[in-house]
């Protein structure tokens, strides 16, 4: 059992649809622009409550804003046998007894939260805000690199007393990055393997197994408060193209009395006040008044008669970010190994793995689709097709010499490391807010561009650092309010040939000091190992498809040390 974390100050919030807060109760002071003379419950009037936003302390909130989950019950089973047969086939193949073993296993193991994802909850309103800032310096975080400067309105971190009204229009249109639902289950896999091993001549240790597992109720990010992409589209139908566009959602519209309203309705993002959630066909009596599109941009304003609407235009909330267990994973894999123990001067181990990886979200960070969680199933991030990795130890077979001789050539050692991989999937994303309209943005957008002809990678070193043509993905064809149909990643990034050696020397001085010699070379042959490719297709016509980054190049060091 684990028990989720809590903030001991008490200072983090989830999101409750339709609850109000008596922790921090909503007021506007006088000199408030939204406020409303003889009014009493002057926040809900100027439609500035923030309607769903709760703190813990509040009804059916706990400090840890999610419940205890009691229902982890982990069972592990093992079973390992080694054959005994001497004689016939089955006698050569196993080696005889004692000289193969079998083995297999199955358990479901949990995993707890992160202590990362509750920080993420903290310095949010009334307690703080977010900028969003791209290009900030660490020691002046409001001044970005170009030298421009940006506000912060809280000046710094807040403390407000609980049980103390706050002046809530102040932190509009407030984004939330994190928000627990009431009962957050845990994670956890399935894991399982099946191993053979036999002893081969010469000390060698040769093995073969499946290994895999099945991850379910991953943590990943997901938007409950995107903007509503029909309702942008019939805005541009009824008002005239350009009206609502991407990252209009927390945008102010208005319908005026009189306007004709086409077959098939105006559908409203949100119904405070009745009246159905599609307005019908027809000419308006009085006029639509939208202060946002999102479904809890404004949950106090009646669309049809503007009570509750707030009077300056500014939405209640943008973005609401809600971190729950809805992912999946699983992970398949052929593993085989080479394995020599130190002997006669030499150990060695070689292994390879086949696998593949596919999830719906590769981290917390991991946008999904908020209106179809498996619409961003593929492979995963951290996906490696082909492994390779050979590692060697060799005490150089020099003959053993006396006087100065054999202080120059006994005691030598080589080591080396040998790395092949495939390249990891390229993330394929948009930021434009083209296809979605829902301005979903945390740690990235889920929108996809268009897929336009069948993908292939090609060869960097000749295309300018280019993996793949980024002409085979455009934004231009796909329709707004929709998501493209190019995958959320796609094979391959560049992979993995590297060569790293050593060679040491351990000479005696006498019988209490010890010189050792030690050189190392990395990247042997300077490959150039490149990573990080850039999948947003918002920068085509610069960096889209280009790869961003290098390792090291060759690298040599060389150290002398005495032991005493």
């Amino acid at each position: 059992m684990n028990t989720p974390l809590t903030d001991i100050g008490k200072k983090v919030q989830t999101f409750r649809p339709g609850e109000v807060s008596s922790i921090y109760p909503c007021t506007l002071p006088t000199s408030n622009p939204l406020f409303v003379p003889g009014s009493i419950t002057n926040c809900d009037q100027a439609g500035v409550t923030p309607v769903g936003l709760v703190f813990p302390g509040d009804k059916n909130v706990p400090s840890a804003l999610t419940n205890t989950y009691y229902k982890g019950f982990a069972p592990r089973l093992g079973l390992a046998w080694s054959p005994g047969w001497k004689d016939g086939l089955l006698g050569k193949l196993a080696g005889g007894p004692g000289k193969t073993s079998v083995s297999m296993g199955y358990g479901i193991f949990y995993n707890p939260i992160e202590q990362l994802v509750l920080e993420q909850f903290s310095a949010e309103p009334p307690f703080g805000g977010s900028n969003f800032i791209s290009s900030p310096l660490l020691q002046t975080p409001y001044v970005d690199q170009s030298g421009g400067v940006f506000p912060n309105p809280f000046n710094g971190i807040l403390n407000p007393p609980r049980g103390q009204a706050i002046d809530w229009s102040q932190f509009r249109p407030m984004t939330f990055f994190g928000e627990f639902p009431p009962d957050l289950r845990m994670q956890y896999s399935d894991q399982y393997n099946l191993t053979i091993k036999r002893q081969l001549p010469g000390d060698i240790l040769f093995q073969i197994g499946y290994v895999g597992s099945q991850g379910h109720r991953l943590l990943a990010s997901y938007e409950i408060n995107p903007g509503n992409p029909t309702t942008c589209n019939q805005l541009n139908t009824i008002l005239g193209a350009g009206t609502c566009g991407p990252f209009g959602e927390d945008s102010s519209y208005t319908i005026p009395a009189g306007t004709v309203i086409p077959a098939g309705g105006f559908q409203l993002p949100y119904n405070a006040g009745g009246g159905g959630l599609t307005v019908p066909a027809g000419v308006l009596a009085n006029p639509i008044t939208l202060v946002g599109i999102r479904k809890y941009s404004s949950p106090l304003c009646a669309p049809l008669t503007g009570v509750g609407c707030p009077a300056d235009g500014n939405p209640v909330f943008s973005g609401i970010f809600t971190e729950n267990t809805v992912a999946k994973s699983n992970y398949n894999s052929l593993q085989v190994l080479f394995q020599k123990n130190f002997n006669k001067g030499l150990q060695f181990q070689a292994s390879y793995t086949l696998s593949k990886t596919m999830d719906n979200a590769s981290s917390f960070e991991s946008a999904l689709n908020p209106l179809n969680f498996d619409a961003t199933y593929g492979l995963s991030a951290y996906d490696a097709r082909h492994r390779f990795v050979f590692n060697y130890v060799w005490d150089l077979p020099v003959p053993k010499m006396d006087g100065f001789k054999g202080k120059l050539l006994d005691g030598w050692e080589l080591s080396g490391i040998l790395t092949f991989q495939s390249g990891f999937p390229i993330r394929i994303t948009s930021q434009d807010d083209i296809e979605e309209l829902d301005s979903t943005d945390l740690f990235e957008f889920p929108g996809e561009p268009n897929l336009t002809a069948p993908f292939h990678t090609q060869n960097i070193r000749q295309n300018n650092g280019f993996v793949f043509n980024p002409d085979l993905f455009t934004n231009a064809t796909v329709a707004p309010g929709t998501i493209g149909n190019a995958p959320r990643s796609i094979c391959c990034g560049p992979g993995i040939n590297n060569w790293d050696m050593s060679f040491n020397k351990q000479t005696k001085l006498g019988e209490r000091w010890l010189m050792e010699f030690r050189g190392d070379v990395f990247n042997i042959w300077n490959h150039a190992q490149f990573y990080s490719v850039d999948g947003d297709v918002s920068n085509t016509g610069s960096t889209f498809g280009q790869v961003q980054h290098v390792h090291d190049p060759r690298l040599v060091q060389f150290s002398l040390k005495f032991k005493f």
